[in-house]
């Protein structure tokens, strides 16, 4: 299992490097240089210069763009950009303009285009939108002038002015977003049909992933630029920044749900956090679009992954000290899905940050770009990498979990179908008894319409004999307690005479009195047989008075725990089995075991009543009961009950005694 673990690992890996170093930077290579090779390639305006403040610029007030850039970082106001047009070697040559909001062109001091000059719409991404402005091979040499509303950005050539044909740009920015492209078009798919399973199956984990996959997929498709040149873009840009704290919310939803810690307080704050700052960024959108472009637009992707980053870790916590519970539930049968979500989750991770730093090394970036370097391609393009790798690990993660619900389903379905054919054999045998045990009653109904006359007198036999029995019940319970008794003094007896060389007068006086007691019981037990008139003492005095005998007549001391409440009421049946019960244990224990202690208890668990009575006597063994253990189990079970005599285990393990223990339902 671990070697498979491994090999699992290394496939995954191996998967993460072909997507993130071989196939995707191919398909950004930038080619747009081979559509027409009698063309020029787009070009950008060089040596620019810039000014700032609301009036027109004078001569001495401008200064090269390269080396004021960095000083506009953070300025906000009028900017004047001033540069001159080179030879354009284009059939239908464009000027496009991007990074700005609201700005004027003026081309040799006439106006060629404008955008927003009055702030009339606010809700617009400049970093997006790109503006296309025709002019003719005539214009080379003249001089172009930009007046802009800058804030808070760092301006360079690159970004504001490029030359060139639509066609090219187009073809351009396509090479460049096809992979974004396929990725939305991969997203939306998986989307829509775990929206279709959320549909069909109502549940949860399907919704979450449904709501990413969508989410993710609009974001990576309204975040290509190539689109505005089919369809208006200008406030879809500006609200599709809204996107990604919405799949990063769909994505630790997915999370909690597959680990099932969705319903612990700290995930629902975390959850409820990331809703939160959603709806605060869309207010700030909504009012205050300054501030959302500026501050919010770039604290989105840091604290939607702080966010997530931060509940995943949570999940996991939880995950961790819930593991008792989650494994009861079948949390240790998940192994699959939870190797997916942890690889899901380091790996979008990793990029994520890698991604997020990225803007921070702008020379890097540069130098890898002008370089022509394949570095460049890999860095590029390794947000969409993530996105498409954290996509297939939650794939995996459904398809692991719907593997083991099929299997799950498969070994009902076996199990089901053994119980079905044990009830078609239970029914066969079923009916073959049925038929028997008819056959059986119809025989039997015959010999009984036969011999009715035996049947009476057969039922006058059993009551004489029923009544012999008990007869013999009682003498052998009263009178063998009692004659028991007396040996034990005769043998008492005995040994004081063969030790002192005398008789005890009072052992002596004790035989007599018990083997009195004997006659008496002799005689008080045909008189019930007579008569029923006697008052008789309650159970637990009844029980008492013969441990007292019992201790007094036969040297062993017994300690009694007798609890039976008085609202329980017992028939006079049950109570004289209990009584002899007792008297038949201690008996054999004193006659058999030779014990000298003993521990009786008897109280109520439930509705059933517990008799237990263990001694430290010898073991009982494989020893078989004799006529008063037989007599005594037979009558309690005709009551309903259970007898188990065993032989008790001492502090060492070892057999030591014998315990009897009665169970009596109440019922």
């Amino acid at each position: 299992m671990r070697g498979k673990g491994r090999f699992s690992l290394l496939a995954w890996c191996l998967v993460c490097a072909v997507v993130i170093f071989i196939f995707v930077p191919n398909l950004l290579m930038e080619q747009s240089g081979r559509m027409d090779h009698h063309r020029a390639p787009l070009a950008a305006i060089g040596d620019m210069a810039i000014s700032t403040g609301p009036d027109r610029p004078e001569a001495d007030d401008w200064m090269s763009l390269d080396a004021a850039s960095a000083g506009l970082n953070g300025y906000e106001g009028t900017v004047w950009l001033k540069g001159t047009l080179p030879e354009l070697d284009w059939r239908s040559p464009h000027l496009f303009f991007t990074g700005m909001n609201e700005f004027e062109v003026f081309l040799d001091g006439a106006l060629i285009f404008q955008f927003h000059p009055d702030n009339a719409h606010r809700h617009t991404n400049p970093m997006k939108l790109i503006h296309p402005a025709a002019i003719s091979p005539q214009d080379a040499g003249k001089q172009l002038l930009i007046r802009t509303e800058w804030g808070r950005s760092i301006m360079t050539g690159n970004d504001v002015v490029i030359i060139g044909e639509p066609d090219q740009v187009m073809y351009t920015l396509i090479q460049s977003e096809f992979t974004v492209l396929i990725y939305s078009l991969l997203s939306w798919a998986a989307g829509t049909v775990g929206l279709l399973l959320f549909v069909l199956r109502k549940e949860k984990l399907y919704g979450w992933f449904s709501l990413f996959g969508l989410s993710m997929g609009l974001t990576l498709l309204w975040s290509c630029r190539s689109l505005q040149w089919f369809f208006e873009m200008e406030s879809v840009y500006y609200w599709q920044l809204l996107l990604p704290p919405v799949a990063i919310w769909a994505g630790a939803g997915f999370y909690s749900h597959a680990m099932e810690v969705d319903r612990q307080p700290f995930v629902r704050l975390v959850l409820r956090m990331l809703v939160l700052y959603l709806a605060v960024v869309a207010a700030a959108a909504l009012l205050v679009p300054g501030f959302y472009l500026g501050f919010a637009l770039p604290s989105i992707a840091v604290m939607s992954c702080i966010g997530f980053g931060c509940g995943v870790v949570a999940l996991a916590v939880f995950a961790r000290m819930n593991g008792g519970a989650a494994d009861t539930a079948g949390w240790a049968d998940r192994r699959q899905e939870r190797i997916w979500l942890l690889r899901g989750f380091s790996t979008f991770s990793i990029c994520m940050t890698a991604s997020l730093l990225l803007p921070y090394l702008p020379g890097l970036l540069e130098w890898l770009a002008q370089s022509g370097s394949y570095g460049y391609r890999v860095l590029s393009a390794l947000m969409p990498n993530s996105l498409l790798l954290f996509m297939i690990c939650m794939v995996m993660v459904l398809v692991s979990k719907v593997r083991r619900v099929h299997l799950i389903a498969e070994r009902h379905a076996s199990e089901l179908l053994v119980k079905n054919r044990e009830l078609e054999q239970f029914h066969h045998n079923l009916e073959r008894l049925v038929e028997r045990r008819t056959a059986e009653l119809e025989q039997a109904n015959r010999t009984l319409s036969a011999t009715l006359r035996e049947k009476a007198e057969t039922l006058a036999e059993m009551s004489v004999l029923e009544e012999r029995n008990r007869i013999a019940y009682e003498m052998h319970d009263v009178v063998g307690h009692t004659l028991t008794a007396a040996i034990v003094q005769l043998e008492a007896t005995k040994k004081l005479a063969e030790r002192h060389n005398a008789v005890s007068f009072e052992k002596l006086d004790l035989l007599i009195g018990l083997v009195r007691k004997g006659l008496d019981d002799i005689r008080k037990s045909v008189k019930l047989l007579k008569s029923d008139e006697a008052e008789p003492l309650s159970l637990a005095d009844s029980l008492r008075e013969l441990i007292r005998y019992t201790e007094d007549t036969m040297e062993i001391e017994i300690e009694a725990d007798i609890d039976i409440p008085a609202n329980v009421k017992l028939g006079r049946m049950t109570e004289h089995v209990l009584h002899h019960a007792l008297q038949e244990g201690l008996t054999n224990g004193i006659r058999h075991g030779q014990c000298k202690r003993a521990q009786f208890r008897i109280y109520l668990i439930g509705n059933n009543l517990k008799f237990q009575l263990t001694n430290d006597g010898s073991p009982f063994g494989s020893a078989v009961p004799g006529f008063g253990l037989t007599s005594m189990t037979e009558r309690v079970r005709l009551l309903g009950g259970e007898v188990h005599i065993r032989s008790s285990t001492g502090m060492d393990g070892k057999p030591l005694g014998c315990e009897l223990t009665i169970t009596l339902p109440l019922d």
